[in-house]
């Protein structure tokens, strides 16, 4: 993506029909409780989890490294109300359910880069999530893109950014007013007000004062605007003339109204920490094996992530399953497994 923006149809995504008969993907979510009806847990409607199971793209021996066994069949139960419904197959609506997700995450990828004037051939698509890896290669492909990234611990990588993020709070007070009426000293007061709140929570996590920093900004906008623009706060400059040119770079106008002092706002945080993903060494053998993957007229191999080696190249169609997701390396798409263990996709 060209920009700090991401999309995702989760795997608990409802599938449905509408009122004209046609098929429609989310936004409703069978959440985690009680989940796609493949976990057998007590869920019964049709889901994206379910659509690849059925389709073989998941496989039910594999799922969370072999941890949590899949029911095949109650997924297969679960679409069979809507093949009904459309007189076709269950395989065929579950393929239905995948295409309506890819549309959807295709889609909000093109708001992301087309229609910001950014040409997404020219990018790697990254996918992460638990399910991101069975759809990077439709997606790709549908924004003509030749190359994409599954990295390593795509299933968890938000949560491992939230271990390596550098440590921050940002903390807010209103003060609502007109700027022309506001005191510097009582804004101050409550900047450092809120710094020294900020500075706490971070001291009491383990970290050195000398290495917090603290930056203050506030949000102002038009008197009967809904929305406001964040300016760093300095005192002694002119601040209305500042919000002025801010707006007019945005919206591409200023307008003669009185302006609005709506928050004051202060980040306190810590520098970042270096850190690097070790080199890759597989950690399990795994000769592989053969599967059937509906759609494919022969069995494809299927491998496990941990068992590959620096350099491998793996050649569509083909499953790499791992603990926290899986891969499907889509015909016409290769793998291969980078130094630090993530899989670089190419299209050939």
């Amino acid at each position: 993506s060209p920009g700090p923006a991401c999309y995702g149809a989760g795997g608990g995504s409802l599938a449905r029909l509408d009122s004209g008969g046609a098929l429609q993907v989310g936004p409703e979510s069978a959440g985690a409780d009680p989940g796609p009806a493949c976990y057998g847990q007590g869920g019964t409607e049709a889901t994206v989890t379910d659509a690849n199971l059925v389709l073989g793209r998941l496989r039910a021996e594999a799922f969370l490294g072999g941890g949590m066994d899949l029911d095949r069949e109650a997924a297969i139960r679960a679409l069979e109300p809507l093949a009904q419904s459309m007189n076709t197959t269950v395989e065929a609506v579950a393929e239905g359910i995948i295409d309506v997700a890819n549309e959807h995450m295709a889609r909000a990828l093109r708001t992301i880069s087309i229609q910001r004037g950014d040409d997404p051939r020219q990018y790697r698509l990254c996918c992460f999530g638990g399910a991101g890896g069975l759809h990077v290669c439709a997606l790709a492909d549908a924004l003509g893109m030749q190359r994409a990234l599954v990295p390593l611990h795509g299933g968890v990588l938000s949560a491992l950014g939230m271990l390596v993020a550098p440590r921050e709070r940002q903390l807010s007070r209103s003060v609502l007013q007109l700027l022309e009426n506001a005191q510097a000293q009582e804004l101050e007061a409550a900047f450092l007000a809120l710094e020294s709140e900020g500075r706490q929570a971070l001291e009491a996590e383990g970290v050195s004062a000398e290495e917090i920093t603290a930056t203050w900004s506030v949000d102002c906008r038009y008197r009967g605007q809904s929305f406001s623009l964040n300016l760093d706060w300095h005192r002694g400059t002119n601040l209305t003339e500042r919000f002025a040119q801010v707006h007019e770079k945005r919206y591409g106008h200023r307008l003669a109204l009185p302006v609005e002092l709506v928050n004051v706002r202060v980040a306190v945080r810590v520098p970042p920490q270096q850190w690097r993903l070790p080199h890759w060494r597989p950690g399990s053998e795994d000769q592989g094996r053969r599967v059937t993957v509906a759609g494919e007229a022969e069995a494809v191999p299927m491998r496990r992530r941990e068992s590959l080696v620096v350099g491998e190249k793996i050649e569509g169609p083909a499953l790499i399953t791992e603990n926290v997701s899986t891969t499907w390396v889509a015909q016409n798409w290769t793998a291969v497994v980078h130094e630090q263990g993530h899989l670089l996709l190419e299209r050939q």
